[in-house]
């Protein structure tokens, strides 16, 4: 019981630290560091800053319950294009009879690509792009939603995909 109750305490204490420094964001988000930003869509908001180590992206809730996470990191798997880097990362997905597709995409005014799962009443969008051809570094969008909100929610995750612009790296 009195272990229990530290692991809570630490929990809590951890969770103090992370949640510091998240904010709200409306309109643009700017993310030098990772040298992009996008627009977060009228009437929504996105929180950064909750996670652990270096600030990376954004969470936008959708009003479905669905949630948009955009975030650049660097190319660490290597990926040669974005066609492998999504098939790679759905294939890591949990599901028991996966239904998947990729298919080319702009996101902002890159070249990247786009990938499905449908798995259940679950569904995963997934859309990649490097900044520069196998290089560094590379731009992430996922939607987690529902089928009943799938194309709304994915109209959204579009409008997101193309606000994307390559900022100044600092």
């Amino acid at each position: 019981m009195v272990s229990r109750m530290l692991m809570t305490v630490g929990l809590l204490a951890c969770t103090g630290v992370a949640w510091a420094d998240a904010r709200w964001i409306e309109g643009t988000y700017r993310n030098p560091a990772e040298g992009y930003s996008i627009r977060i869509p009228r009437g929504l908001r996105g929180m950064t800053g909750d996670q652990a180590g270096p600030e990376r992206g954004v969470r936008i809730s959708l009003p479905s319950g669905a949630t948009i996470v955009t975030y650049g990191e660097p190319n660490s798997a290597e990926y040669q294009n974005p066609e492998e880097g999504v098939r790679h990362e759905l294939a890591n997905e949990k599901c028991a009879s996966p239904q998947n597709e990729i298919s080319h995409a702009h996101v902002g005014r890159l070249d990247g690509a786009k990938g499905t799962l449908i798995c259940g009443d679950r569904v995963i969008e997934l859309m990649l792009a490097f900044r520069r051809k196998g290089g560094e570094p590379i731009y992430w969008l996922r939607l987690d939603t529902v089928r009943v909100h799938e194309s709304e929610d994915d109209a959204i995750l579009e409008s997101i995909a193309a606000s994307l612009k390559l900022i100044r790296w600092e």
